[in-house]
């Protein structure tokens, strides 16, 4: 991701995606120290948004345990990650519904989007990523009814021909890619069989987002 010296191995998705039953087997890629440590708030962040999510596996429940005390530790976390949160009814079941920080969201899956690029491609990406995440909801239709402005990108981005990439635990993490003209590429992370991240590299010339 950058020129520094690799002196540490980073895991991809971060070790603490993952219940200690299933930290075998990871993946690992070459890792600056600040790539690798500096952004352990986020990730912390990320992992408690996600492994909260409505829908996810039992992995994600066992992660969840991870969640409850990384909260129970920061008050001021809890405050951050649910503020705003507001009551829905999804399928039937009360659930919540609250803003996300995106920036913290991107900064995060950047950083496993660059990874598995590497691992994948043997080569570093020079450029930027753009992030979308088709689970995660639009505000005004989640909680007003209002008709949805991503959608037709979520179709669109669902209808790809993907290529699955191996990983040691689906279950916690999948990726899948597709290799467009003039060397764009476009990653599909599945976290918990649940939460679907989209990572695409020059997305200008591929779709106005």
């Amino acid at each position: 991701m950058c020129d520094a010296a690799a002196v540490t191995r980073e895991h991809v998705p971060p070790k603490s995606f993952f219940p200690a039953s299933l930290r075998t087997n990871l993946i690992t890629v070459p890792s600056c120290l600040k790539h690798n440590l500096d952004n352990s708030k986020d990730v912390e962040y990320v992992r408690n948004v996600i492994s909260t999510q409505h829908g996810a596996n039992d992995a994600s429940g066992e992660v969840f345990e991870l969640t409850k005390r990384s909260l129970d530790h920061s008050p001021k976390l809890m405050s951050q990650t649910f503020r705003g949160m507001k009551p829905i009814t999804v399928d039937g079941n009360e659930t919540g519904a609250f803003p996300i920080d995106l920036v913290r969201h991107k900064n995060v899956m950047s950083t496993i989007a660059y990874a598995m690029y590497f691992q994948n491609k043997q080569r570093k990406h020079r450029g930027d990523w753009r992030i979308f995440t088709p689970s995660f909801g639009y505000a005004p239709s989640v909680l007003g009814g209002q008709p949805d402005p991503w959608k037709g990108l979520r179709q669109y981005l669902d209808s790809g021909q993907y290529t699955p990439i191996q990983v040691a635990h689906p279950e916690v993490f999948k990726c899948d890619l597709i290799d467009m003209e003039e060397n764009q590429t476009m990653y599909r992370f599945t976290f918990y069989e649940r939460i679907v991240v989209n990572a695409i590299t020059q997305f200008q010339t591929l779709v106005n987002w």
